[in-house]
């Protein structure tokens, strides 16, 4: 797993992140029999679901801990997002319920069983999910005399990719956030976009549309690689409702483009005065440069007017 998530898994852990929309899709999508035994209102994501990036590989993406309806046990709901099948997606599941097991059994030193997990795979990819669907099915050749000794289960499946056209449930945020994931490797992300911004308007909480609108557009500029800064104010623009608090945030995602725009141009000069001066910049001092707020660029670009060295340009 890379340490830096990619656009789809931002998003992923963004949306369902949020409890309502967490609780909304669970009661849509799990099994009558589990939803039967357990009380989703006491549904809360596991503390241990965000570590270290240099931990994240231990971990799934998302993991929610909700009570059982007769008493004190705790069912954890285990979430992996997948843009594109992986054939070793039940080794990962394997090591995921292990580590929480490993998480529980530090939490509750005197336990001596460990809480049940039910393992969800979300996938929204273009290819077919031609993965196994069983741990036995990894393991070849399995002679009968071992199977006993090999770990044996399986995961639930959501595929909401755009080739199965399965229907997609819930409240009009949970739908909205399936959408997206579906349409985000559609032909025409633009058109599937503007439907997106349609079913926002019919979001009744004013401020949890607003936080959707802006996670949805971060990725559908960083994840489709179609959809630039330019299409996505002109869409802004053209299909604005003209509400007070969707024009503030119209205004604020305008002049924050701009200000990215003028920030990058004030960057790209001072890289050129570097490297007239002292030589190509280094990729650790670019990186320096381009995450740079503008009264710093500024200072920088005086102090190289006078400085003898780089390093007292940027001290």
């Amino acid at each position: 797993m890379d340490e830096i998530a990619s656009p789809h898994d931002a998003f992923f852990r963004e949306s369902f992140g949020r409890r309502e929309i967490a609780v909304d899709f669970l009661r849509c999508q799990l099994p009558t029999a589990l939803l039967d035994e357990i009380d989703l209102g006491t549904l809360e994501i596991s503390k241990d679901t965000y570590v270290a990036s240099d931990l994240r590989s231990a971990y799934s993406d998302l993991v929610y801990r909700v009570r059982h309806r007769d008493g004190p046990l705790s069912v954890y709901l285990l979430f992996e997002h997948k843009s594109s099948p992986e054939h070793w997606t039940l080794l990962q599941l394997l090591r995921y319920i292990a580590a929480e097991g490993d998480a529980y059994r530090k939490q509750h030193p005197e336990a001596r069983n460990l809480p049940p997990v039910y393992p969800l795979v979300i996938y929204h990819g273009q290819r077919a999910w031609q993965v196994p669907a069983s741990f036995h099915a990894l393991v070849e050749p399995l002679p009968p005399a071992l199977s006993p000794f090999v770990p044996q289960f399986t995961y639930s499946l959501h595929d909401l990719s755009e080739r199965t056209d399965a229907e997609l449930k819930g409240d009009v945020l949970t739908r909205l956030v399936q959408l997206a994931l579906r349409w985000i490797f559609a032909a025409e992300p633009i058109e599937r976009l503007r439907d997106l911004l349609g079913l926002i308007e019919q979001v009744q909480d004013r401020a949890t549309a607003v936080e959707i609108l802006e996670s949805l557009l971060r990725y559908y500029v960083q994840g489709t690689q179609q959809v630039d800064e330019g299409d996505v104010r002109a869409l802004l623009q053209q299909t604005s409702t003209g509400e007070p608090i969707m024009q503030t945030f119209i205004d604020r995602y305008i002049e924050q483009g701009r200000q990215e725009g003028m920030q990058a141009g004030e960057a790209a000069v001072l890289l050129r005065q570097i490297e007239r001066k002292f030589g190509p910049p280094s990729e650790a001092v670019r990186r320096r440069i381009a995450d740079a707020d503008s009264e710093t660029l500024l200072r920088w670009s005086e102090r190289i007017l006078t400085a003898d060295s780089l390093e007292a340009v940027l001290h």
